[in-house]
């Protein structure tokens, strides 16, 4: 090497988009933090500004061939292209260091590190676990590479594999500083003046839990090591001068320390001062229940939160302690949610489908019971899938319970078209389609029930209906979604159509197909399957038709008169109260039953008692009007789908209007915003 002449250092940290917006490269900018704070080599290298986003192959090439060494931080949503630009800069140049990391980067366990280095020999080294001391230590004795006392890494030298120890992981991160204040992004963030930049943010680092689906606790299964308060609290600062908008904190279980409330207060303080940054998305901790609900309760009523999520994955014990989260108390996620809902902030809880010890019965039971206890917002079903270092990734436990999988592209829901790679490498993962408790039949049965409650209840387009004619009834909602799926297509020629096309999608991901629903003039934007449908019924006009089946059904599944005419006003009440496209005036209705008052406590977990009590309403739709589908899909159906924008405001009729035409705000509004 030439005397004088500066080692370049490249990297990579290819992260997806949201809204136009991109993540600042955080992993690669605490290596970097690292290597300038301890080296004293530092001055002898030049680093470039990291590539954070898709593009195309040629371009990446272009930006890193006059680099010595490339550094690559590797999940599942960039892998596939990461290895392909570090394959194409070592055909055009031997000599080039190519290191990766990252959670894609597989540990030593089923010789799993040894095979990805024998299938991508472009790859001169890969780093597990923690980087930031690896990376210092190959970057210190570069271009010797002498590796054989660098902890943390594996390599194939003259044919031969070796795996080095791992040390402990950090405790202290006084050597470790912040690449946000110590200016690593400065330069990025200045060569790209119109870019609205997200933010990753750690404030500890570890996870006690080891669920066996996840390589987060899984990976580290370790006590968790604070960053100093100062040095978050200064982050906060930096986040909101340099106008970040949303901050994704990488914090395994936010709410889990004392401090993390003194965290949340901060971020509240900095919103009012600076007005950034709009959303502080955190990971609630697993337990701790009060402090998870004071942490929770403070960023949503500053509006820091758009929901809270209740990550429950599954409540059946059986399907809990095979994938070892029996030591997480359901008790505590359903009094949150009680909590959460008294205090009119949405809620909205997680499901895994597929996941080992789930049946069909269990996982449809399950959805079922969180709904009756409380749960009205949203359920989010997730298919499971197999990431490199999680305990379900091992040979051994993929056996053990019978997991069969699926390459399927990677997609996002509401991910862009523009995400879409026009040189053909697209991401891919290992979605799981049968397990030994779920057969392959079971599979498409599963995905199938969660699409149509997404579909029919957490849609809100037959909400009110279906809770009181379970209410009256007493159908579980597994009984009344499995006779909607079942429903007869000669009668019902709308409602057999939409489980048809549901379940036909279902199967179509288990032979590799996209998770999600595309149609071109739709935002260009992938879709859950039930807000698809819903989109698709109305763009299709059919929702009146629609209705009319859905009474139908509605009616043959009630008892009595009162039933049946209680059931028939629910049906009125609901498809009143559907923000619409094109429909900006308010409507008048009168009611013979307290329903809407009922329907409150209900969500409330609250006594009720339904009586005839005539009332008039008002149901405001001039507030937040649509006079085309793109805002509509937009702002309804994307961005609100998790606050409840699906529906319109009610007001009682009988209270006075103030001057401007706009109904007064006061307690006789039904619910604290929108009817959820």
């Amino acid at each position: 090497m030439e005397k004088n002449k500066k080692i370049i250092v490249g990297s990579t940290q290819i992260n997806n988009g949201f809204a136009g917006q991109y993540y600042l490269p955080y992993s690669i900018g605490i290596l970097q933090a690292y290597f300038m704070h301890n080296s004293n080599r530092y001055e002898s290298f030049e680093f470039l500004p990291t590539i954070y986003k898709r593009e195309l192959l040629q371009d990446c090439l272009n930006k890193l061939i006059r680099c010595d060494i490339v550094l690559f931080s590797t999940y599942v949503w960039n892998e596939k292209i990461s290895l392909k630009i570090a394959e194409e800069l070592k055909k055009k140049d031997p000599n080039k260091f190519i290191i990766f990391g990252g959670p894609s980067v597989p540990d030593s366990i089923d010789d799993n590190a040894e095979k990805f280095l024998r299938q991508n020999q472009f790859i001169d080294v890969c780093i597990h676990q923690e980087g930031e001391r690896t990376v210092s230590l190959l970057l210190e004795d570069y271009p010797n590479k002498k590796f054989n006392e660098i902890p943390n890494i594996s390599y194939l030298k003259n044919s031969k594999f070796f795996n080095n120890p791992n040390i402990p992981r950090l405790k202290s991160f006084e050597k470790a500083p912040s690449p946000y204040l110590c200016g690593v992004f400065d330069n990025i963030m200045k060569e790209n003046p119109n870019e609205r930049w997200l933010a990753s943010w750690e404030t500890n680092r570890g996870c006690p839990f080891s669920c066996a689906y996840c390589d987060w606790g899984s990976a580290t299964n370790s006590k968790v090591a604070r960053m100093e308060l100062d040095r978050v609290f200064d982050e906060l600062d930096w986040f909101s001068k340099n106008k970040i908008e949303f901050i994704f904190c990488c914090d395994a279980n936010f709410g889990m320390l004392p401090r993390d409330y003194e965290i949340a207060l901060k971020a509240v303080e900095n919103k009012k001062k600076y007005g950034y940054p709009h959303v502080l998305s955190v990971q609630n901790t697993k337990n701790a229940r009060e402090r998870a609900y004071k942490v929770q309760k403070l960023l949503a009523e500053n509006s820091l939160s758009k929901g809270v999520t209740l990550a429950m994955q599954s409540v059946d014990t059986h399907t809990l302690k095979q994938i070892k989260r029996d030591n997480i108390s359901i008790s505590d996620y359903q009094e949150l949610q009680k909590r959460f809902t008294k205090d009119g902030i949405p809620t909205y809880t997680e499901f895994i489908l597929g996941l080992p010890g789930d049946t069909y019965e269990s996982f449809a039971r399950g959805v079922s019971d969180v709904i009756e206890a409380g749960q009205h917002n949203r359920i989010q079903f997730n298919n499971l899938s197999i990431l490199p270092n999680a305990e379900m990734a091992r040979e051994s436990y993929l056996k053990d319970h019978k997991i069969n999988t699926v390459e399927t592209t990677i997609v996002n829901p509401h991910g862009s078209l523009d995400e879409t790679p026009a040189d053909g490498i697209y991401e891919k993962q290992k979605l799981v389609i049968s397990t030994k408790d779920l057969p392959f039949e079971d599979w498409i049965k599963t995905r199938t029930y969660a699409s149509v409650s997404e579909f029919f209840y957490f849609n809100k387009i037959l909400q009110i209906p279906l809770l009181f004619l379970h209410k009256l009834t007493k159908k579980s909602f597994k009984e009344i979604f499995e006779k909607l799926i079942n429903i007869d297509k000669n009668k019902y020629k709308i409602l057999s159509s939409i489980s048809s096309s549901i379940s036909d999608h279902a199967k179509s991901i288990t032979k590799g197909g996209s998770e999600f629903r595309f149609k071109s003039d739709w935002l260009g934007i992938y879709w859950p399957p039930g807000e698809y449908e819903y989109i698709k019924l109305l763009k299709e006009e059919k929702l009146s038709n629609f209705y009319k089946e859905c009474e139908k059904f509605l009616l043959e599944n009630t008892n009595s008169k009162e039933e049946k005419d209680v059931i028939s006003e629910c049906l009125i009440i609901n498809k009143s109260i559907m923000r619409l496209p094109f429909e900006n005036q308010n409507l008048e209705i009168t009611t013979k039953y307290n329903i809407i008052e009922c329907f409150e406590n209900i969500k409330q977990s609250l006594d009720f008692e339904l009586v005839r009590k005539e009332n008039e309403y008002v149901i405001v739709k001039d507030d937040f009007t649509f006079d085309n589908w793109d805002d509509w899909m937009r702002e309804v159906i994307w961005y609100g789908h998790r606050s409840g924008k699906y529906t319109c405001k009610i007001i009682n009729k009988n209270k006075q209007i103030n001057t401007a035409g706009n109904y007064e705000k006061d307690s006789n509004v039904i619910g604290n915003s929108y009817i959820v």
